[in-house]
C-alpha cells in the first residue's frame, strides 16, 4: 500500500514516530551507571588487588592505595596482610578510610580502624560497599600510628573479595 499525502494512516505514523522520539530522549540513561535493581545482570566473585603500602624508617605518612575498576564491582571483603621487615615496628597499621568514588564506606570516617580486623583470619569480616561502577575509584587509606625504627620496613598488601558485575 502506497503513501498517500491525505491518507490519515500517514498522520498518525508520523505523529507516534515523533512521540516515541521525546520518550526516548526522556529515558536515555548513562550506560556505564546501571540504574537499580541490576536486572539482566551476571555476578563473578572474584577480586580486586587494591595496592601495596610501605613505609620506610622515620615515614608515618598515611598511603591511599587507589584502583579504578574497568568494571563494575561490589566489594564484600577487604583483606589487608601486613609485616615488619628488618626487626619490629612499634607503630600499628591502619585503616582511615574507603571511599567508592567520593563517598565513604563508613558511618564515621573520623576514626580509623584497626587493620587487625581484616586480616585474613579475621571472623565476621563482611562487608557491604556500594557498587563502584567501572572507572570509578575505590581508596583505601592506610596509616600507622608511629613510624617505623632504623632499619625497619613496613608493607602493607591489601584487596578485596567481592563480586565483579558483567
Amino acid at each position: 500500500m502506497a503513501y498517500d499525502a491525505g491518507d490519515d494512516a500517514g498522520e498518525d505514523l508520523m505523529g507516534a514516530i515523533a512521540r516515541r522520539m521525546v520518550r526516548g530522549r526522556s529515558q536515555i540513561r548513562d550506560p556505564q551507571v546501571p540504574q537499580r535493581p541490576l536486572q539482566n545482570v551476571s555476578k563473578l566473585r572474584s577480586f580486586l588487588g587494591s595496592g601495596i603500602a610501605a613505609w620506610a624508617p622515620t615515614d608515618a605518612t598515611d598511603k591511599p592505595l587507589q584502583v579504578e575498576p574497568q568494571e563494575s564491582f561490589e566489594g564484600t571483603r577487604l583483606v589487608l596482610d601486613t609485616i615488619a621487615v628488618g626487626g619490629a615496628s612499634a607503630g600499628l597499621v591502619l585503616v582511615r578510610r574507603i571511599d567508592i568514588g567520593t563517598q565513604p564506606q563508613s558511618p564515621s570516617v573520623e576514626q580509623p580502624a584497626p587493620a587487625a580486623m581484616f586480616r585474613p583470619d579475621a571472623t565476621y569480616a563482611n562487608l557491604d560497599l556500594q557498587i563502584a561502577y567501572r572507572a570509578n575509584k575505590i581508596i583505601t587509606t592506610l596509616g600507622i600510628t608511629a613510624a617505623p625504627g632504623a632499619g625497619v620496613t613496613v608493607t602493607a598488601v591489601a584487596g578485596f573479595y567481592g563480586n565483579w558485575i558483567r
